[in-house]
């Protein structure tokens, strides 16, 4: 016989709450199950937390649920506790955290289905038709070479990487009773290839890792680029899997996953499943499913797959793990890193964190012995990584962004069959448009910053908020004939080197030309060919790629961080130009890095040019440590954004009294309310009140005490608020 119980409910809204509903069940219902559930005369999605016989409300209130939706809980009970831990730990709501942990596909009232891949395959005995082909239907015989290539076949999106249009296609080739197509079976792991071998340092760092892979621990890959970090990240791997576990690993973007998944499949076959912003949301949700079912060893990722769901997860490895891609900034604010770790000790397997130039914090926890330390100070190659060499330009006259001296490096290298790689974090043509008769500038009508040239469409954006118009032919303001550009962005970089070295390809690499882990891929092939070419490029090509034939570096622009009003500045600049620098010299030859700067005297400049990275951040610690800053102690951020700049500070400042009346805010350092470095954005004016504490205990119990009182400001169209936690930055 059926019962009544009362259950509670995450519903994604931002209140700091639950629901509770009526069940009618002949069991106990599960947590992590779905429901349709009646919600201000709408149907909204809850996941079930908990059922009870009672209820703290009145019984005749409670609403009773519209309908199950999933026959088996989406969400298992590790994942919930992690959820709640979120939700405690940065102060969010425990309904959108819930939510966050699934993927984007079922947040919605989809019934979830397990995920079926189909791949089409040739048929037995049909290679002379194929042959035909060739000369009568090309786009036929690209993906039947293609499917000669993969006997076990190729699945939809491997099929659009050959040919957008590939449905039709396939279409007619299995009228023609060439392909047939079929569910995908369970992949297999390959055979193991021949291993490379292994460098004393990456012997004995495996050989320490092993014997503690059946329980948690925080292990710090601290390697020096081209030492190998990937070849132990895949012996653990292969160590785990054998084990008959399975591996979460994470990577910051995109554009990193592209050799990585040449290394993976060579290694481990077809064993794995990707899941990056690239995909669809059904592309993304089959991935999680087929690791959720077992049916894939190994999730690689960005920060999202961290909440993929598995019975016998091993292992969780974090790639360049000082990168700020692993901060959610919007929504649910958290660091992917940080809450991998406390996955990792939740269920006691260990966490492996991996950069060549470590996060501040993760170098803190290992002096204080919170984390095991691993260094590889030797690349796997001959040459070490080449030391910065600093060139001063300012005397110089820039051509394209570089002075004579940096053209003639290029060349020099260029001539000598070598690569060259020049990192410009700037895209667009020019980042200012003005008139030099009556100073006008093309500023974003959303928000307070220039608007930057585009030139190959002939237009101007806002990098922040998207809005663009049409360059004008005479300035705006006084009708003048002449609007002149300054500064240059990576088309400006691209545009005059190919003019300047036209013997030789120039690839752009930056948001404009990349879109997708497949763009990158084909952009990248020219590098690896070997063949001499000049590589420019923002962030995106900053770390993760190993390509030896590049032999030099060359950093342009650097100097803004200098002045920058973030305390993390200087860390980030040293992390980014020791990035750069460490893609030259991986091969046969030895590397160069040049960093163009109008201030070589500068002490940040100074200490990269002498010192080496671990060197720089004991004076950074020692800083830090001096100024009460993060890792010494903690930020707390309550942000607000509103229609006009006095809301929103009106708004910090309520918050602010509100702090002031619980124990322990005299301890605090409170900085503002004040207005954001970029007050106004797409449309809305920002400002920002600041908690730090070097005492976290205090700072925790203060804000414990106050979120039931805060949790009342709610916000609104006009006015909306959040915290976070942790704050990477002032």
């Amino acid at each position: 016989m059926s019962s009544t119980r009362f259950a509670s409910f995450a519903i994604s809204l931002p209140l700091h709450r639950v629901f509770d509903y009526q069940l009618e069940t002949t069991s106990p219902a599960e947590p992590g199950t779905r429901y349709r559930l009646p919600f201000a005369n709408r149907v909204k999605t809850g996941i079930l937390l908990s059922d009870s016989d009672s209820s703290a409300y009145d019984r005749d209130k409670i609403k009773p649920v519209h309908g199950q939706i999933d026959e088996q809980p989406v969400l298992d009970a590790h994942i919930l506790t992690l959820a709640r831990w979120m939700s405690d730990y940065y102060l969010q709501p425990l309904g959108e955290v819930v939510f966050r942990c699934l993927p984007a596909y079922l947040r919605g009232l989809r019934p979830h289905h397990p995920a079926r891949i189909k791949i089409w395959r040739l048929l037995d005995g049909v290679d002379d038709r194929i042959q035909q082909l060739r000369e009568r239907s090309p786009r036929q015989y690209e993906i039947c070479r293609a499917l000669q290539d993969r006997p076990e076949g190729l699945n939809a999106v491997e099929l659009k990487t050959i040919n957008i249009n590939w449905h039709g296609v396939i279409k007619s080739l299995q009228r023609k009773d060439l392909v047939h197509w079929e569910w995908q079976n369970h992949p297999m792991m390959s055979a193991a290839p021949e291993l490379p071998a292994l460098t004393p340092e990456q012997k004995a760092i495996v050989q320490a890792i092993v014997p503690k892979l059946d329980q948690f621990g925080v292990h710090l890959l601290d390697g020096v680029t081209g030492s190998g970090k990937t070849e132990i990240y895949l012996r653990l791997i292969a160590a785990r899997l054998d084990a008959g576990f399975q591996v979460i690993y994470l990577v910051p973007e995109i554009g990193l996953t592209s050799q990585l998944i040449d290394r993976i499949t060579l290694r481990f076959g077809g064993c794995f499943a990707i899941s990056h912003s690239g995909l669809t949301d059904l592309q993304r949700y089959r991935a999680w499913d087929r690791f959720r079912r077992g049916e894939v060893k190994i999730m690689l990722g960005t920060r999202s797959s961290l909440f993929s769901q598995c019975d016998k997860l091993g292992l969780i490895i974090v790639d360049e793990e000082h990168d700020h891609s692993y901060r959610q900034e919007d929504g649910i604010r958290y660091h992917a890193r940080d809450v991998a770790i406390k996955r990792a000790h939740m269920l006691d397997i260990p966490i492996l964190l991996g950069s060549a130039t470590p996060s501040l914090e993760s170098i803190n926890n290992c002096d204080r012995e919170h984390y095991h330390h691993h260094r590889l100070d030797q690349r796997a190659t001959a040459f070490p990584p080449p030391p910065i060499e600093l060139q001063d330009i300012r005397a110089s006259q820039l051509e394209a962004g570089c002075s004579s001296a940096t053209l003639a490096r290029i060349e020099q290298h260029l001539n000598d069959r070598g690569q060259v790689l020049i990192y410009l974090n700037r895209r667009g043509f020019a980042p200012v448009v003005m008139c030099h008769d009556c100073g006008w500038q093309a500023l974003c009508q959303n928000c307070d910053s220039r608007m930057t040239l585009h030139q190959s469409i002939n237009r101007l954006l806002c990098h922040h908020c998207g809005y663009g118009w049409g360059l004008p032919a005479q300035c705006p303001a006084c009708g003048h004939a002449e609007i002149k550009h300054h500064g240059i962005g990576t088309e400006q970089l691209e545009q005059g080197l190919s003019q300047r070295f036209a013997q030789v390809p120039v690839l752009r690499i930056d948001r404009d030309t990349i879109d997708s882990r497949e763009a990158m891929k084909l952009r990248l092939q020219q590098l690896q060919t070997g063949e001499p070419c000049i590589l420019v490029g923002t962030q995106m090509i900053a770390k993760g790629h190993d390509y030896p034939a590049i032999t030099l570096s060359i950093v342009l622009d650097a100097d803004q961080a200098l002045f920058s009003a973030s305390y993390r500045a200087s860390e980030r600049l040293a992390q980014t130009l020791l990035q750069v620098s460490g893609r030259s010299g991986r091969g046969d030859r030895a590397g160069e890095a040049i960093v163009q700067t109008r201030f070589p005297q500068h002490p940040l400049m100074q200490s990269l040019s002498r010192l080496k990275y671990r060197e720089m951040v004991d004076e950074l610690l020692a800083e830090r440590r001096m100024l009460g800053l993060p890792p010494f102690a903690r930020v707390v951020m309550f942000r607000a954004d509103a229609t006009e700049l006095k809301a929103a500070l009106g708004q910090l400042e309520v918050i602010r009294e509100i702090l002031t009346t619980f124990s322990g805010f005299t301890a605090l350092s409170c900085i503002g309310p004040m207005p954001a470095l970029m007050p106004r954005r797409i449309g809305r004016y920002r400002a920002q009140l600041a908690l730090v504490g070097q005492d976290y205990a205090g700072l925790r119990g203060l804000l414990q005490q106050a979120m039931p009182k805060l949790a009342e400001l709610s916000s609104t169209a006009g006015v909306s608020w959040n915290i976070d936690v942790d704050a990477y930055d002032l």
